[in-house]
């Protein structure tokens, strides 16, 4: 049985001026990458303009190649071609301006400083063909060359990047791009977020770019860098010094490192002395030393704060202190003196209560004293966030749950105030309360200030829910407005140890969110995404997701209604079925079925959606492009294409209903329309799908280029349905989508599976076959978690490979949660059931 949880949704109109939303801009991939990857744009696709006597060219510029030579651009002339190429060589990067194929015309030095990723800079070639001479401007600086043998008007044939004369490609990137003279311009903000069309700033398309890399994508859609198993309890910081992440393990340390993306793992000098339960920690700086502390749950008398020392080649611990509190402290706060001499603590939930004491570690006596703090007072509560303010004695602390008695019994709430903790007089100043009308969330541990100090980002996200979402928000630190700056991240909240961190390094301008999920309490999962800043507002990314054409003469305002995934505003649907927890999907069929063709690898997928076990879809040239569908564009999706099988499809009024069911059918028509753009403009990646629209119903027109594992296994005949059996062992059909939606038809769909799979169990394991009908029958419990025959043939098998103990186990394991789950004793022996 499944339980909607709640459904949140807000619309908001965002009034957009005239002028584009900042530009991101297009990075090229360069001589990294093969030939038939490599990115040209070319600025005037067809009837470039004519410049009579001169114009200018004008763009920011990020380069960061220290390795190669490639070409910024080539412009073709009447008579000759001219290029500004880049080359690094002897430690020194330049900028050539040259007549291609006869000489170097200007040699430009660029200082190292210049030279890195999302460093821009200005550059501007003015070509006065009159007078027959060029003028680079470079970090206010000036360069000319005469005779280049220009005639009095010339096209802009321009192309950056890979183009017809050459196909080395630096490492670089480009944006605001600007051509004209006196009497014509053209601007090109290059902030598009997909596609191969580049528009003016008039919302015109006007050129062409192969192998895009759209910068804005990565300021708003985490990227995963990192995924860590542990089957102990491991945990994790960020170092300052070295800019890197760090993992703590039992016996190693592994380190992540941004700038190189490079993973190392260094073994300790000598045993780590504390027990990890939580695997809290602190980076001191001024020591270079990680200390790790556990307050409760440990040994009496067993060390309970360790240092390491982090030089590289002398990773050695040492002992503390042994002090512990009489309860655990979970989801507290901890920071340093501005000296970062004492440690304190701050809140925490334990003993079913939460807690509001600042507690300060004294080295000499080791223990945790309660400390005095004067002014405001801060509720009790956890889940807040603290970070550095604007001053430098002082740290912010924001959020949390908690009450004002901090006694559990009489429940909780979100706190959404902001506090000055003067880590000097040690005082408490609160600074703003905000109400959010339809926003519930909680911050991770973690403040990030601005560079302007304007601002603080946090990682937000409800915590109450197991299935949730972290989404990066940016709050005013005058007055606690915010937005929201970041795509969701998923995230399984299954345990209270579940932990998330925000770090941002200075050496690569990105954001890290790190997120430690455990399947238990000693086990876990840390996953590390990186998103680059300056991350863009939600109302930016969206804004970009469809290049607005404005009338060349009025540019008026004009408004357009976008939906706002704000964080908490998307579809939270905890589905709590009365059944033990399915395992993840696992790719099984190479293992767990004979046939042959099932073991052959994977090629990477090409206009291809998944729909069973984790939604997923690729485009026609091979990329995951499974991020652009947001919540309500995917439901869309999913909603059409399941309606598509029997060629009905489904009406708009239906699809207004179902999407946004709290809404009158009048209000939905500009947010549907929003909605199906959005999606027409990602189906442009993928071929052999169509959307169509007739008699009031969209469906989908679907050829043989399309594939999808749902429409492949709905159309299978009994006897090929092991063919697709690696399709079935990804999961059931869009296990975390919400019920209302596709309920009747998943039902449907799996109980089709199963009647299936079902013969399949008998003659896979008279074949003796007993691996194979194991990752059957594990596939139909997958879908019923209770399926009596399933389970009949799974403990016969397990019994022929793996004994009669192990078999034993197994069932009981069965038996324990059928009993926890439907409240009464399983029907079956043992004896019975594996006879």
């Amino acid at each position: 049985m499944l339980v909607k949880v709640r459904t949140i949704i807000l619309l908001v109109i965002v009034h957009l001026y005239v002028l584009e939303t900042g530009a991101q801009g297009l990075q090229f991939n360069s001589e990294d990458s093969l030939l038939t990857q490599r990115t040209s744009y070319r600025v005037f696709s067809k009837d470039p303009p004519v410049f009579q006597d001169h114009f200018f060219i004008s763009f920011d510029l990020s380069l960061w190649d220290n390795a190669n030579l490639g070409y910024v651009f080539n412009l073709a002339g009447n008579d000759n071609s001219y290029s500004l190429s880049y080359l690094y060589a002897n430690g020194t990067g330049t900028l050539n301006f040259n007549i291609d194929r006869k000489s170097n015309k200007i040699s430009i030095p660029l200082p190292a400083s210049l030279l890195k990723k999302r460093n821009w800079f200005k550059v501007r070639i003015d070509l006065d063909l009159a007078a027959d001479k060029v003028l680079i401007h470079i970090d206010n600086k000036t360069w000319q060359a005469e005779k280049l043998g220009f005639r009095d008007n010339m096209a802009a044939n321009l192309v950056f990047g890979k183009n017809p004369y050459y196909t080395e490609v630096p490492n670089m990137a480009l944006r605001n791009l600007g051509i004209g003279d006196g009497h014509q311009a053209y601007s090109f903000p290059l902030n598009e977020w997909t596609g191969t069309e580049v528009h003016d700033s008039n919302g015109d398309a006007a050129g062409i770019v192969e192998n895009p890399v759209w910068l804005i994508n990565g300021s708003w859609f985490w990227q995963p860098v990192y995924t860590e198993s542990a089957k102990d309890v491991a945990g994790l910081n960020f170092n300052p010094l070295q800019q890197n992440l760090f993992i703590f393990t039992r016996d190693s340390l592994v380190t992540y490192n941004p700038e190189g993306k490079r993973v190392t793992a260094e073994p300790y000098a000598n045993k780590l002395p504390v027990n990890m339960v939580l695997g809290k920690s602190i980076f001191n700086g001024r020591e270079n030393k990680c200390y790790i502390y556990e307050l409760f749950d440990i040994a009496k008398g067993a060390p309970s704060v360790a240092s390491l020392n982090m030089d590289k080649g002398n990773l050695k611990w040492t002992t503390v202190g042994r002090d512990a509190l009489p309860f655990q402290l979970h989801h507290h706060n901890i920071f340093y003196d501005l000296q970062q001499e004492k440690i304190y603590l701050f809140g925490g939930y334990g003993s079913y209560h939460y807690h509001n004491n600042f507690l300060e570690y004294d080295d000499s006596t080791d223990k945790w004293i309660k400390a005095t703090f004067k002014g405001d007072t801060i509720t009790p509560r956890f889940f807040a966030a603290t970070g550095p303010a604007d001053q430098a004695d002082e740290i912010f602390l924001f959020g949390g749950y908690g009450n004002e008695s901090g006694n559990q019994v009489v429940g909780g709430k979100q706190y959404y105030d902001c506090y000055r903790i003067n880590l000097k007089d040690h005082s408490i100043k609160k600074c703003w309360q905000i109400a959010p009308a339809n926003d519930v969330f909680v911050p991770a541990n973690n403040l990030i200030l601005s560079k302007d100090k304007k601002y603080f980002y946090a990682l937000c996200y409800p915590h109450e829910i197991a299935k949730t979402e972290l989404r990066l928000y940016k709050f005013s630190v005058a007055d606690g407005s915010y937005e929201v700056v970041s795509a969701p991240i998923p995230m399984a909240s299954l345990r209270i140890e579940s932990d998330v961190n925000l770090f941002y390094s200075r050496k690569t301008d990105e954001f890290f969110c790190t997120v430690q999920e455990f399947a238990d309490r000693n086990s876990s999962v840390i996953k590390v995404y990186a998103l680059t800043s300056e991350p863009v507002s939600a109302a930016t990314y969206l804004a970009s997701l469809q290049p607005r054409k404005r009338p060349h003469t009025a540019r008026a305002l004009y408004l357009l209604i976008l939906l706002l995934p704000l964080g908490g505003l998307t579809w939270f649907l905890l589905k709590q079925r009365l059944k033990p927890k399915r395992p993840g999907a696992k790719r099984a069929g190479a293992e767990t079925t004979p046939q042959p063709a099932i073991a052959a690898a994977a090629e990477t997928p090409r206009n291809t959606v998944f729909l069973l076990g984790e939604f997923a879809a690729w485009s026609r040239q091979g990329n995951d492009i499974t991020h652009l569908f947001s919540p309500k564009i995917k439901q869309l999706f999913v909603l059409i294409l399941l309606n598509s099988k029997d060629g009905k499809g489904i009406s708009s009024r239906k699809i207004s209903t179902l999407l946004w069911p709290e809404k009158d059918l009048t209000r939905t028509k500009n947010i549907r329309g929003v909605t199906f753009n959005h999606l027409r403009s990602i189906l442009g990646d993928i071929d052999g799908i169509g959307l169509i629209f007739q008699n009031d119903s969209y469906s989908f027109r679907l050829d043989p280029a399309f594939s999808c594992d749902f429409v492949t296994l709905a159309n299978a005949a009994p006897a090929t349905i092991m063919d697709h059996f690696p399709l079935i062992t990804r999961g059931p059909l869009l296990p975390d989508f919400p019920e209302s939606l596709i309920d009747d038809c998943r039902s449907a769909f799996e109980t089709r599976i199963i009647d299936l799979l079902l013969p399949q169990l008998k003659a896979h394991y008279d074949a003796h076959d007993y691996k194979g009908t194991i990752g059957i029958a594990r596939s139909i419990l997958h879908r019923d978690a209770f399926n009596e025959e399933a389970l009949r043939y799974q403990l016969r098998s397990y019994r022929r490979l793996r004994g009669i103990d192990y078999t034993r186990k197994a069932y009981d394991q069965f038996t324990q949660d059928y009993q926890r789950s439907l409240g009464v004793e399983f029907h079956v022996s043992f004896d019975n059931i594996v006879q």
